[in-house]
């Protein structure tokens, strides 16, 4: 029995070429963009038919565009008018020619030196015929012959899926025949041609619960695998589809690449080497940005622009790259016992031996083991299982009520963090190591202690992001009507929060608390003839047999009933990676000459954009009644 489908759907198919049909004056290269090699999909075994009369080329042929791995913010070239086509041994081809821009450049270079191979096309599916074939055994396959669909684009991509096409395979090539492989039984069987009777039905079947169940499961890890594809998801989905795998399992797998390729801020770096870091000057960048001229500065102009083309962003200004922010600090020290080192700030009666920075709150979210999403380029959806399915202890013969594992998604979108920074021009004129350094500490810090602040107390409320004591799902230990002291039981009772919930405590559990949580504990005892709450025979896990991080980050002001303005914040997790901070782009330094021209100085505005996420809210409690007197 044969059965019409109507869907409409984007889908992707990986071809792989070679270099053998590359022009490198016209820069155009003749490629294979699509077969039948059946492919296996959620609602069964797809084969494009390429009857010609199948295939809609009107949006290749009408400037259809080349892309970078399916990015539509990443085109690199375009498809040659007149030239996509299916030929007679219904195989499709183009002809594509590459940008001029530095990207096209990129990737026609690669190509040219056989190092990209691969293309991949993008399509909608708008008829499609389930075919049901019956083997020798008896069982049944679905094969679903798509009879008109429409090719949208055509991309680089790395992994292959279809090696019966790619660049320079002319029409007449060797036909391969048309076969696929059963996962229940190793015999192949020929795909039969679509029969001439068909009637339309919707795709979900609805006399079987259980195949409805695994087109679900299906469909959303394909779902998911379109969302992320730029994380590598789609060469992940076949095993999961294949292996029976829960979508949650290929929530994690997802969430391992993003930390893989966004593991901390250093996935900014650019890959300068030692003694490029060490002739980076942000002072000539500056100055080059004042004067619109960057001649002088060519090294920083290049590292911003490799900065912008890794994050896929455009800075207002420009983009320093991580290995100057990072190793600054090290290589630019405010020493004048060193004879490089040794010159005054600005004016001869100020030593730079002697500059004073101002008291920060210190930098702890890092230092507890958070995970650092660096170098986002756009908004980011980490999906999220909020519930399991039931199971049920029945009689003999009683139906099992079928549930389903609910989830949602953790959006993490853009906020942006920063601060106007005012110097006189005659400091950034003299250049001299003592103040650069001074830029770097202002900027690194300033924006460092404000990420860290908004991590943790961000009110959700626009423009700032939802920091961790105003998430919704942790734990709550609450002291009283009006507060109360803190004692053993509240550090117990936030651990327990958490466990209660099946967040167990692991190595990257601690506690957070300020400076004055931490005196009344060192002043507190558990019980009589016990230790302190904070144990100092306990160095690395001071609290509970945990470690622990002070920071005045976290408030000691609130107001609780009639205690007003005294209320300190104690923050626990059983596991601190579950914290997320997501930095889009780079730091971005606009400079500005203009404003404050008639007293001399230089405006600098930075500019980070952040956001803050948990992967699960039941890892963390918060206490926002502590009373330390």
């Amino acid at each position: 029995m044969k059965k019409e489908i109507i869907k409409t759907t984007q889908l992707f198919r990986n071809m792989q070429f070679d270099r053998a049909s590359a022009n490198s004056e016209d820069r155009t290269v003749e490629l294979s963009f699509s077969s039948e090699l059946p492919i296996t999909r959620w609602f069964g075994v797809e084969v494009l038919d390429h009857n010609p009369a199948s295939c809609d080329l009107s949006r290749l042929n009408n400037g259809g565009a080349l892309l970078d791995n399916h990015d539509q913010d990443e085109q690199i070239g375009v498809v040659v008018s007149g030239t996509a086509r299916i030929d007679p041994d219904r195989i499709g081809r183009a002809v594509v020619k590459f940008s001029r821009s530095q990207e096209g450049e990129e990737k026609f270079q690669d190509v040219q030196d056989g190092i990209i191979t691969n293309c991949s096309v993008g399509y909608q599916i708008k008829q499609m015929v389930e075919t049901t074939t019956t083997d020798a055994s008896g069982d049944e396959d679905t094969i679903c012959r798509v009879m008109s669909w429409t090719p949208l684009e055509i991309s680089l991509v790395a992994i292959p899926a279809d090696p019966t096409v790619g660049v320079g395979r002319s029409a007449g090539a060797e036909e391969i025949e048309t076969v696929f492989q059963r996962r229940e039984a190793p015999a192949p069987v020929v795909i039969p041609p679509p029969q001439e009777t068909t009637e339309r039905i919707n795709i979900m079947l609805e006399d079987n619960q259980d195949l409805k169940v695994e087109q679900k499961r299906v469909s959303e890890l394909m779902s998911l695998a379109d969302t992320y594809a730029k994380y590598g998801a789609r060469e992940l989905v076949g095993d999961f589809v294949r292996g029976d795998k829960s979508v949650l399992d290929f929530q994690n797998a997802i969430m391992a690449k993003m930390e893989t390729r966004h593991s901390d801020a250093r996935d900014l770096a650019i890959g300068m080497n030692d003694t490029e870091v060490k002739s980076y000057s942000l002072i000539r960048a500056i100055n080059a940005a004042a004067n619109k001229d960057w001649s002088k500065a060519g090294l920083e102009r290049a590292a911003s622009e490799a900065v912008a083309k890794r994050t896929g962003m455009s800075p207002e200004g420009f983009f320093i790259p991580a290995e100057a922010m990072n190793l600054m600090s090290a290589k630019r020290a405010f020493d004048a016992s060193t004879a490089g080192n040794a010159g005054n700030l600005i004016q001869s009666s100020v030593l730079g031996s002697e500059f004073v920075d101002v008291l920060r709150n210190a930098l702890v979210l890092n230092k507890m083991g958070i995970k650092v999403l660096g170098g986002l380029t756009s908004n980011i959806l980490i999906p999220r299982k909020t519930a399991a399915s039931t199971t049920q202890n029945l009689p003999e013969l009683t139906q099992y009520t079928a549930t389903n594992p609910t989830t949602t998604q953790i959006s993490l979108t853009p906020h942006r963090v920063g601060g106007t920074i005012p110097y006189s021009k005659q400091a950034l004129i003299q250049s001299s190591l003592d103040v650069e350094s001074m830029l770097y500490n202002d900027l690194n810090m300033s924006i460092a202690v404000m990420i860290d602040n908004l991590g943790i107390n961000g009110t959700g409320t626009a423009p700032a992001p939802r920091g961790l004591v105003n998430q919704s799902g942790i734990g709550a230990v609450v002291g009283g009507v009006n507060g109360l002291q803190i004692a053993w039981a509240h550090l117990v009772g936030l651990e327990s929060a958490c466990a209660n919930v099946n967040a167990e405590p692991d190595e990257l559990a601690g506690y957070i608390v300020n400076t004055k949580s931490r005196g009344w504990m060192k002043q507190t005892q558990k019980a009589t003839y016990l230790p302190y709450l904070w144990d100092v025979l306990q160095a690395a896990q001071p609290i509970n047999g945990y470690r622990a991080a002070v920071t005045n980050n976290l408030p000691s002001n609130g107001t609780k009933g009639t205690a007003a303005g005294i209320c300190s914040t104690l923050a626990f997790s059983s596991d601190w990676s579950n914290f997320i901070l997501a930095l889009f782009g780079g730091l971005d330094i606009v400079v500005d000459p203009y404003s404050l021209a008639d007293s001399g100085q230089v405006k600098l505005t930075a500019n980070q954009f952040i956001d803050v996420g948990l992967r699960n809210p039941a890892c963390f409690a918060v206490m926002t009644d502590a009373l330390t007197a």
